[in-house]
């Protein structure tokens, strides 16, 4: 078909203690170059701010990053071809 990948990932570069963390940041990196911020993905981490509020309005990291993408055309699921 002529289509280029703009990115191979290889599933047995993840370690096995890593692999949702690491998936979680990968999709992270790619809403955070859409909007030109960087972003957080510390998955087991409070989204409470130190005044007790809550950083987000998403219930969870991975709802939080789906809007990200969702925001800018991408498929909220990072699923792609």
């Amino acid at each position: 078909t002529g289509m280029r990948p703009d990115l191979i990932m290889n599933p047995h570069a993840f370690p096995s203690r890593m692999t949702i963390a690491m998936l979680l940041e990968s999709i992270a990196s790619k809403g955070g170059s859409l909007r030109g911020k960087f972003v957080d993905a510390t998955p087991f981490e409070d989204a409470l701010k130190k005044d007790g509020e809550c950083g987000s309005e998403s219930p969870s990291l991975v709802d939080e990053l789906g809007s990200m993408l969702a925001a800018h055309g991408f498929n909220r699921y990072g699923t792609e071809v």
